[in-house]
């Protein structure tokens, strides 16, 4: 068992070189390193599904955020995120053996920002101000974009890979920015008091949704800037959260927090009650028959859920923490705006008890957090759990 309690002193980095395509904040050094394999098969104690820890190094370890791929399309490898250099980096574990490589050696990563191109070439991520590119072959990097002053969100990438959105934070207001990945070129399509959760609608790159206030949660807008709308209209009390599309991009699946998982069209014409439960995080398959949801207060397990019928059953039980003092209850906190813990990048090894007004105490850490998301073929399903202390990333088969 990995204990908490057994914390190592992280690594103190010393000058860290930067300079033409590689950004300050920047030490190549360790970048294309191997780990031997960690994975190791275990058996959920009582749903018998099988499924793999994929690391297990004492440091706080996760995939991808639940709304960005965490495999290429011919899943030879897993992404992740990894402290185990003293900072989070990017990190890969090979399907065929489950050898880790590190990707990146930096201070500087947004943790839960990174996302892959479909076909496992190029990666991305903030870090700072910036959006870098790393290639997977070479592993150079670039700044694709630039934000002074601002602190970044997670990227999203259109299916072709060819533009990226992201949400920009400033002193006084949010942004939306779209990016040309081959120019660089940048424009701002929206500007509010939040802007975050933003991603490409799969079938459709001239359509986005992104998630604003908390009273105001789904919207849609269009890559040129028009027809930006509040697509769910919130009614007084009401808890919208954790918004992803479904497949292809019909409907947008989103948590009426705590009582049911439900759709919306993306036209905003018909919202259906997909199931009356305590889902939390939830994410789709590619086909949009299948959606995979983690639970809290009370932690049921991850549930498997029919699109279309809303039957569902218990895939897993990840015994994570799942921090965050507001979702005992069924409102937002007040004035708490989103979890900026996806944004700022801090160090989880800092985390503190929860101090008044910090959105990141009232959601709680990310890193404690399920986040189960698909792989490509929709046969397995990727979550996190700091069950033992770490938190480490595990893959659980999904029998549809």
């Amino acid at each position: 068992m990995i204990r908490s309690s057994t914390r190592r002193t992280f690594l103190k980095h010393g000058a860290l070189a930067g300079a033409g395509l590689l950004m300050a904040g920047n030490s190549s050094a360790d970048a294309g390193r191997r780990f031997p394999s960690e994975r190791r098969e275990l058996r959920d104690e009582k749903t018998g599904a099988r499924l793999w820890q994929m690391t297990a190094a004492e440091a706080m370890q996760h995939h991808f955020y639940f709304t960005n791929p965490s495999w290429p399309d011919d899943q030879r490898e897993l992404y992740f995120v990894s402290y185990r250099t003293g900072f989070p980096n990017l990190f890969t574990a090979a399907e065929a053996t489950g050898e880790i490589t590190q990707l990146t050696a930096r201070a500087d990563i947004n943790p839960f920002s990174p996302t892959v191109t479909r076909d496992g070439r190029r990666l991305y991520f903030s870090a700072r101000d910036c959006v870098v590119e790393v290639d997977r072959e070479t592993l150079r990097e670039r700044v694709v974009a630039k934000f002074d002053g601002a602190k970044l969100g997670n990227c999203s990438l259109n299916a072709a890979g060819t533009r990226l959105a992201i949400g920009v934070r400033l002193p006084k207001c949010c942004r939306l920015a779209l990016v040309e990945l081959a120019s660089g070129q940048t424009r701002f399509l929206v500007e509010k008091a939040e802007v975050g959760h933003i991603q490409f609608c799969p079938a459709d790159d001239n359509i986005l949704e992104y998630s604003g206030t908390p009273g105001a949660r789904i919207w849609t807008i269009r890559a040129d800037g028009t027809g930006d709308r509040n697509l769910y209209p919130q009614q007084p009390g009401e808890w919208i959260v954790h918004e992803s599309w479904l497949g292809d991009g019909s409907e947008i699946i989103f948590t009426h927090w705590p009582r049911a998982l439900r759709a919306i069209s993306r036209d905003g014409s018909r919202v259906r009650t997909i199931a009356a439960f305590n889902t939390w995080h939830q994410s789709s398959d590619r086909s949009g028959r299948w959606i995979v949801g983690d639970t809290n207060h009370p932690d049921i397990g991850l549930q498997l859920v029919n699109a279309r019928t809303g039957e569902r059953r218990t895939l897993c039980h990840p015994r994570a923490t799942n921090r965050g003092t507001q979702w005992k209850f069924t409102e937002p906190a007040k004035g708490a705006g989103i979890d900026t813990s996806i944004i700022r990048g801090d160090l989880p090894e800092l985390d503190r008890p929860p101090r008044p007004g910090d959105p990141a105490s009232v959601y709680g850490p990310q890193w404690s957090h399920p986040h189960p998301a698909f792989s490509p073929d929709g046969r397995r399903v990727a979550f996190t759990s700091d069950r033992n202390g770490w938190s480490q990333v595990y893959v659980v088969e999904c029998e549809q």
